[in-house]
């Protein structure tokens, strides 16, 4: 009787050494995207510093029925597609600076995205961010036709974001004023539209 050969499958140590790879891949990619996040945070710093040091030689902020009273996310912010496979990759973010009467401001500043998964509300987990500082980039995002007068920023996730169907983001948008140096800020909880893959790995 012929003896039965072992299976030709993965054994305990190579699956074991798989997973290892993935999770310290994971470790570099939060290590990575940490210092993104750092260098990004300094970016908008040096632009405090340098909004200050122009309040203090005698810069006069604008009258107060020009400033900006809030920031305001549109309810036409939502999850989208950017790269043409199924489920969306990104948040298109609408948003526009508005003053005390609630009318929308055309105002340059430093502009940051944060995307959160709340899931776990002591330690959120970051799904994108973006963050913008040049003057010609903000004034391309600001669309001020009938009807519109606010920007539009698309937020993608990170490659390594796990994102369920149906699931809720967190949008987190700093603004730094730079006429004025204040900052504002806003927070909207978005649907995201994420196909399930099927069972047997058929679109």
């Amino acid at each position: 009787m012929a003896a039965l050969l072992p299976g030709c499958g993965p054994t305990d140590g190579e699956r074991f050494q798989d997973l290892t790879k993935q999770i310290n891949r994971l470790k570099v990619e939060k290590i990575e995207l940490e210092e993104q996040i750092t260098g990004r945070d300094g970016e908008i710093a040096a632009l405090e510093s340098q909004l200050q040091n122009l309040r203090t030689d005698g810069l006069a902020p604008p009258e107060p029925m020009f400033q900006i009273n809030e920031i305001e996310i549109l309810d036409i912010t939502s999850g989208t597609n950017t790269d043409g496979a199924p489920g969306d990759d990104a948040v298109s973010v609408y948003f526009r600076p508005i003053d005390r009467d609630g009318d929308a401001l055309k105002r340059g500043g430093a502009i940051r995205i944060k995307l959160l998964d709340n899931d776990n509300a002591d330690r959120p987990t970051l799904l994108g961010l973006r963050v913008d500082s040049d003057p010609e980039q903000i004034r391309k995002a600001w669309h001020g036709q009938f009807w519109t007068d606010y920007y539009k920023i698309d937020v993608p996730f990170t490659p390594n974001a796990k994102l369920r169907p149906g699931q809720e983001v967190d949008v987190h948008l700093t603004f730094l004023d730079r006429a004025t140096g204040r900052k504002h800020t806003a927070l909207k909880a978005v649907t995201i539209n994420r196909r399930r893959p099927a069972r047997d790995g058929t679109p």
